[in-house]
């Protein structure tokens, strides 16, 4: 079902950018650190046909149920910051919930040890009526039949903003969500176009070396080392590097996801094979070749000899102070590296599509992971509770009636997070690009949506445009040839390579998981650092399998084929 998302500070980046109010901040938390919600409720005003002739009146999202109902819950006590006297079951959003749906929440718990309670809570089988579940305990309580089927529901009483929302990706969320043809959760969704890797390549130095810009992975290899040799930042010393890799390896910034994808490998994603069947990427052969190459690069000079003790933050200081000339790396790296450019501001980064070994096109892997099921209990009276709950997270409410400082933010204190739901826009900032590009070419700021960050990207993407420096890593992610511009090339041509598991983890994976990471991940850097020969890679497909990989694999086979 899901992929574990890699850590990172992309969401800290972006939240601030184009993230709505409605769900600002709200990030990939995991539902251990998210809010459950529960309730249900029959939309008011919609009556029953009097006879089987008469059509049924529509169903009202936002109906309230009279007479209020109260439901149970549990949610993580997460940290969180209360005023005027508001606690987590008395505040903006309870309100909302009781006065424009009918629906009172009580709790049978709060616990820091979300996770561990719920499993605790699981067994026990006193299922509150509403409940987030992790993709783990979604899968267990789904195959026991716990859960009550939110596909009529979903269908009735969904808003159109969230059935919008659900379409955005493809219906992969729904589709992970899904037991024998029943829908047994909402998910909240995250963003798979954001986390796939693009190549970066300092623009100043290709025009200062009179180098083409790449057309094919030959290309790449040549730019990088006439990074290191040719002398770019024109000091007269052999100082500066032409491939980025950071000590991690899969990273979103400065990692090798993007120059292993070149060469058609997908490492520590799930992937179908040549037969079809679920296979991990990191042992499959293109691995090998990608390895190999790497190797070369390295003893060549080409990556920095140092590279097994550098992390992001040494990279780019390295970049910053222009001495990087190429790194893979996903869409906000322009965000990052702002203060290099307010020190020299000839130093230009443009983002490429990945280039291909061959004759195939290169596809860019994306992780597509669900990290929080909000589920009914099976037998619950009103399952259209959940959905209602998630239209009113995905609504933006008249300020008149609920002020932003009493539902979102009022200061330092986020109380968004109150909510029992959450979900996004998978596509969030793709649909801010195109608005940005469109309000710019237009000169006409009315088709930003006023609701998300579209006006404070657009200020300083039309900022950059005037002359002002500080507005380029904006530009470099939101303008006309940012990195957005490239994801939205992917995702019309449908060409993301996408995780085929959507899932946290599997019993396996939580025993052995760190175990086969670190011999991975010793493994892949001592054959790059030429510590070992490149053959050493069979020997650790051959232990990887053994020691639990092979395991893991029927699991996770058997997760996705549900």
């Amino acid at each position: 079902m899901k992929t574990k998302a890699r850590k990172s500070i992309s969401s800290i980046a972006l939240a601030s950018l184009v993230l709505t109010m409605v769900t600002a901040c709200s990030g990939n938390n995991d539902a251990g650190k998210s809010e459950a919600s529960a309730s249900p409720s029959p939309a008011s005003g919609s009556s029953p046909a009097s006879s089987s002739a008469q059509p049924e009146e529509k169903a009202d999202p936002f109906g309230k149920i009279d007479p209020p109902i109260e439901v149970t819950a549990v949610r993580a006590a997460a940290p969180l910051k209360f005023e005027n006297g508001e606690t987590i079951e008395n505040n903006g959003w309870t309100k909302l919930y009781e006065n424009e749906l009918g629906i009172k929440i009580k709790y049978q718990w709060i616990s820091d040890q979300f996770e561990q309670k719920m499993n605790v809570t699981m067994v026990s089988g006193n299922l509150p009526d509403l409940m987030p579940l992790t993709g783990g305990q979604f899968k267990r309580l789904a195959e026991s039949g716990q859960l009550a089927d939110l596909s009529e529901a979903l269908d009735k009483y969904g808003s159109d903003a969230v059935k919008e929302i659900y379409k955005k990706d493809g219906g992969l969320g729904l589709q992970s969500a899904t037991y024998d043809g029943k829908l047994l959760a909402l998910p909240w969704l995250g963003s798979y176009t954001d986390t796939a890797p693009l190549l970066w390549i300092r623009t100043d130095w290709l025009k200062k070396l009179n180098l083409p810009e790449p057309k094919s992975m030959e290309d790449v290899l040549k730019i990088a080392d006439a990074f290191v040799n040719q002398d770019p930042d024109g000091n007269g010393k052999k100082d500066t590097y032409g491939l980025a890799a950071n000590k991690d390896l899969f990273t979103d910034l400065f990692g090798l996801d993007g120059f292993f994808n070149s060469y058609h490998a997908y490492p520590k994603i799930w992937i179908k094979d040549a037969s079809g069947n679920i296979a991990y990427g990191s042992i499959q052969p293109e691995m090998k070749t990608a390895l190999a190459k790497l190797q070369e690069l390295y003893k060549s000079g080409v990556i920095d000899r140092e590279f097994a003790v550098n992390n992001t933050d040494k990279i780019g200081e390295a970049a910053n102070a222009g001495k990087l000339g190429l790194t893979y790396s996903v869409h906000w790296l322009p965000l990052y590296l702002q203060a290099g450019k307010n020190q020299d501001p000839n130093m230009e980064w443009k983002p490429y599509r990945l280039q291909s070994i061959d004759d195939q096109p290169a596809q860019p892997r994306a992780i597509y992971a669900i990290n929080t099921y909000y589920a009914v209990r099976k037998g619950m009276e009103h399952p259209e509770a959940l959905v209602k709950l998630m239209n009113a997270a995905m609504r933006i409410w008249p300020e008149d009636k609920y002020p932003v400082s009493e539902i979102q933010v009022n200061g330092d204190v986020e109380k968004w997070k109150y909510r029992f739901v959450h979900n996004q826009n998978p596509t969030q900032n793709l649909d801010a690009y195109k608005r940005v590009n469109e309000a710019i070419e237009k000169n006409d700021e009315s088709v930003l949506d006023p609701n998300t960050g579209e006006p404070n990207v657009y200020k300083n993407v039309k900022a950059y445009l005037g002359g002002d420096m500080n507005g380029w890593g904006y530009n470099g992610v939101f303008g006309a040839e940012g990195s957005q511009s490239i994801y939205a090339q992917y995702e019309k041509e449908n060409a993301y390579k996408i995780s085929e598991f959507m899932d946290s983890s599997t019993p396996t994976m939580t025993e052995k998981g760190v175990t086969l990471g670190k011999m991975e991940l010793d493994t892949f850097t001592k054959i790059i650092m030429g510590g070992a020969s490149v053959d050493t890679f069979d020997e650790f497909v051959a232990n990887w399998k053994k020691l639990g990989g092979d395991e893991i694999t029927k699991e996770v086979a058997a997760s996705i084929n549900k």
